[in-house]
């Protein structure tokens, strides 16, 4: 799943996964470090800067420069992320968003209100990709009914990609 060229101004890509995505992301962050300031808004508490690190550590000696280029912020609830996406600065620079919907999953918010403050956040995310791309990673809902949320996003995007859970089959292994 390789997002780099896709990555232009004005590109909404969605990365959709059982698990956010969290490998292929934090490989994409180390990349785009290397490359230049990223932003990381984290919904889902998926950032792993070590994990970042390692990768950063293959490709680079300078891996102080690269990680300083990484710039992240952290929502433990959706009203955290509305309020994360509205203070965040617009740079030309790529955005990567973890996980933004699991905080809307949360049942102790209403369907009415993660419905409303997901269209703001739509609406600040359209906002931070007229100066760069902007990547969001989402998992699935944990109920049926919030299913909604995902499909709003996924309209909202140039392009959504999905990564598929390998399907392993149990084999008998032979005794001789």
């Amino acid at each position: 799943m390789d997002i780099l060229p896709a990555l232009k101004t004005g590109k909404l890509i969605v990365v959709y996964a059982p698990d956010a995505a969290r490998t292929e992301s934090m490989t994409l962050i180390a990349e785009l470090g290397l490359r230049g300031a990223v932003t990381i808004l984290d919904g889902g508490n998926q950032y792993r800067p070590y994990q970042v690190a390692t990768f950063l550590r293959r490709k680079t000696v300078d891996i102080s420069t690269a990680a300083n280029r990484l710039f992240s912020r952290r929502a433990f609830t959706c009203y955290e992320m509305n309020t994360l996406l509205c203070s965040t600065p617009y740079h030309s620079q790529p955005y990567v968003v973890l996980d933004l919907l699991n905080t809307f999953y949360d049942d102790h918010v209403s369907i009415h209100e993660a419905d409303r403050l997901l269209k703001s956040c739509l609406g600040q995310i359209q906002r931070l990709v007229l100066s760069g791309p902007v990547v969001l990673t989402l998992a699935p809902p944990l109920a049926e009914e919030r299913g909604f949320l995902l499909e709003q996003v996924c309209r909202q995007a140039d392009e959504v990609m999905i990564k598929e859970v390998p399907v392993c089959h149990p084999t008998q292994p032979s005794l001789f």
